[in-house]
């Protein structure tokens, strides 16, 4: 959620990009004649590629979400029906999923969930808007892709300054006066710059130095230089094999390092390098939601019936649940009528007063940091 991997091998994503195109010209079309009296439900999420295991529990919890209203006698009795579509962190192919979308006579979702990666959200936004389709963005934004006001769209959570602030709390409680390397990607820009401007506002900025690591002939040549200075606690935000490799080299070097990187860069490809290398490394994440008081009762529920959640599906599963909430109370699932309801008394559900925002991001969820030992995550 913190990276955009970028692609190397560009006709490879551009074949990539076609089959998906394909395949989503087929879902659009085949949709309307497999549940036209359904309710539509559509996610956009990565279903390949390194996104692939966050747009799966994203999707996982949609799923779950809608398989209990529909076990439960629908929606103001009507069914749900989930359209998954994929969504390989393309700007060009999440707009032209929205305009299919919105441009839809049968069939059209009243619900889109997605995409994972903002870029490009504000168009994405209006374009949902203009066909009206309720929209929630389940992923990290900044202010700049909050401020768009889109009349039926839900932002999460967010966002990259929220986390940039917890971050420099973290390490003022815990690391102050330390000096500090942030390592990142071209694909993590606007959270490398958060990040450098925190420190600045809190006349820090000589305590941090920033690295390209995208500028480096070779990743050993970024190890040398990291290892060169005298920066004792190393941010980095880079794709799960090279931060895991980052990690395990300086650890190889200099067993004092402190490491801090996201918990969503740790896929398989990231425990594959830096396993046995993690016992300075703290992962920030959202905060779970398990333990949220508005929450309890609805986990404790879901686990009589065997359902544990993990990672993101628990932000998929609350997305469709908000928003049936949502419906059950305006009684319909029109467009105008929810954008109506919203504008004039706010978003008031029992989901949404947790975490979710309208407009501009005014009550981020905070996020968290985590140690991983015996193989799980323990809260710091």
């Amino acid at each position: 959620m913190f990276y955009r991997e970028k692609r190397i091998n560009k006709k490879a994503k551009i074949m990539s990009l076609s089959k998906t195109f394909i395949s989503l010209c087929l879902a659009l079309t085949l949709t309307p004649f497999i549940c036209a009296a359904d309710i539509q439900i559509a996610t956009v999420m990565p279903k390949s590629g390194a996104y692939k295991i966050w747009g799966d529990e994203l999707n996982e919890g949609a799923k779950i979400a809608v398989d209990e209203i529909n076990q439960k006698g629908g929606l103001n009795g009507e069914k749900l029906n989930l359209l998954s579509i994929d969504d390989p962190c393309s700007e060009t192919l999440a707009l032209s999923t929205a305009q299919m979308l919105a441009l839809k006579k049968e069939g059209k979702p009243a619900l889109v969930i997605g995409p994972y990666c903002s870029d490009g959200l504000e168009n994405i936004a209006k374009t949902y808007q203009k066909g009206k389709i309720f929209h929630i963005v389940p992923s990290l934004i900044n202010n700049q892709n909050a401020s768009p006001d889109a009349s039926g769209m839900i932002k999460m959570f967010g966002g990259i300054e929220q986390a940039a602030s917890d971050l420099f709390a973290f390490y003022n409680d815990h690391y102050a006066g330390q000096t500090v390397a942030i390592v990142s990607n071209a694909d993590n820009k606007n959270l490398n710059d958060s990040i450098l401007q925190t420190f600045k506002s809190h006349g820090k900025s000589s305590l941090i130095n920033a690295y390209d690591s995208q500028s480096y002939e070779s990743l050993d040549e970024l190890i040398d230089s990291l290892n060169e200075t005298d920066e004792k606690i190393i941010l980095i935000f880079d794709t799960p094999k090279r931060t895991g490799k980052i990690i395990k080299k300086l650890k190889q070097i200099n067993k004092e390092k402190i490491f801090i990187t996201s918990r969503y860069i740790a896929t398989p490809d990231f425990f594959k390098h830096a396993l046995n290398y993690l016992d300075t490394t703290h992962f920030i994440a959202l905060s779970e939601l398990e333990d949220k008081p508005q929450m309890a009762k609805e986990f404790a529920n879901l686990r009589l019936k065997g359902i544990e959640f993990k990672g993101l599906n628990i932000y998929g599963y609350t997305a469709v649940k908000m928003w049936a909430e949502l419906v059950k109370t305006a009684k319909t699932t029109n467009y105008t009528k929810l954008a109506s309801k919203i504008k004039k008394q706010g978003f008031k559900t029992s989901w949404g007063e947790t975490f979710f925002n309208n407009g501009n991001i005014k009550k981020p969820l905070k996020y968290a940091f985590y140690k991983f030992q015996g193989q799980e995550y323990i809260l710091e």
